[in-house]
């Protein structure tokens, strides 16, 4: 009886001490989650903070909206997390508005903004008839973080090529996407949505990339205007010499004749009067 009463008592002590040690180990966890999320915390809020990336805000604020936002299937999923991208896309553009840059840049992200915010329109009203699907609800979560990881490495000489350059990883992280929804299948009118969106961001990335090679910025178009002075100023020092030239042989052609005319006559018209005949010569008719 003893002996049991002390194998219970041992038992109990044991299952005391292992709970403990579970407690303990439970907020050991916590605290390295918390510690963990403190610091990606303050990670956000320095790149966010970066005087370099005007961008940055937006840019971490577009990616922490995408991965909140999910559906029941994936076309559903495609639908909110686009929606949320293409916000973080006007958001961009709005900071280059804001702070300024070349005019044709200037112009492309106010268009971009404007059909950002027709496109958001339709997939809004998309959600409100409602979103069916049979597939995974969210297929896209690595797609979405290399896109994030490419914008915010991708920068610029001045804000409107850093705008050009993040504004291309923008529309190929929603080329990926569309392509994806358009493979998970499940709901028709999603996947003609998504066609179209990468077909046109497609089309979006070739300009965008057209203007950064062809001087879109003010780096660009330094470098190209040189050789266009140098090829005009060319023509303009030679041009004026064969003109000199050629006329200098009118003024001789024209010279040469006047002098050999009043030079002749005049010598005809004086020989008479050199006559040596003596006047009583003339007189009896001899000269």
């Amino acid at each position: 009886m003893t002996k049991t009463k002390t194998m219970t008592a041992a038992t109990a002590v044991l299952m005391l001490l292992a709970g403990c040690g579970a407690d303990a180990g439970t907020e050991n966890n916590q605290q390295r989650v918390a510690a963990a999320n403190e610091q990606k915390s303050a990670d956000h809020n320095s790149m966010a903070m970066d005087p370099n990336n005007p961008y940055a805000q937006a840019e971490m604020q577009m990616h922490e909206r995408m991965m909140a936002a999910q559906g029941q299937n994936a076309a559903e999923t495609f639908v909110r997390k686009m929606i949320e991208h293409h916000r973080g896309g006007i958001a961009m553009s709005e900071v280059l508005i804001a702070q300024g840059g070349e005019p044709a840049v200037l112009e492309k992200a106010r268009k971009t903004s404007a059909d950002q915010q027709k496109e958001i329109q339709e997939l809004e009203r998309m959600l409100q008839g409602g979103v069916s699907g049979n597939s995974p609800a969210n297929p896209y979560a690595e797609g979405e973080k290399k896109m994030h990881d490419l914008m915010m490495a991708a920068t610029g000489a001045n804000p409107s090529e850093t705008w050009l350059r993040k504004m291309i990883e923008h529309h190929k992280g929603a080329v990926q996407m569309s392509q994806m929804v358009v493979e998970q299948g499940g709901n028709p009118q999603v996947a003609a949505v998504a066609r179209k969106t990468a077909d046109k961001q497609t089309k979006e990335i070739a300009e965008l990339e057209r203007m950064l090679a062809g001087g879109g910025t003010t780096a660009a178009a330094g470098t190209a205007s040189p050789p266009e002075t140098a090829a005009k100023a060319e023509p303009r020092e030679t041009s004026p010499a064969p003109k000199a030239k050629a006329e200098a042989p009118r003024a001789a052609a024209k010279a040469e004749p006047k002098a050999a005319a009043k030079a002749e006559p005049k010598a005809a018209e004086k020989a008479p009067a050199a006559s040596t005949c003596a006047p009583e010569h003339r007189a009896m008719g001899h000269c």
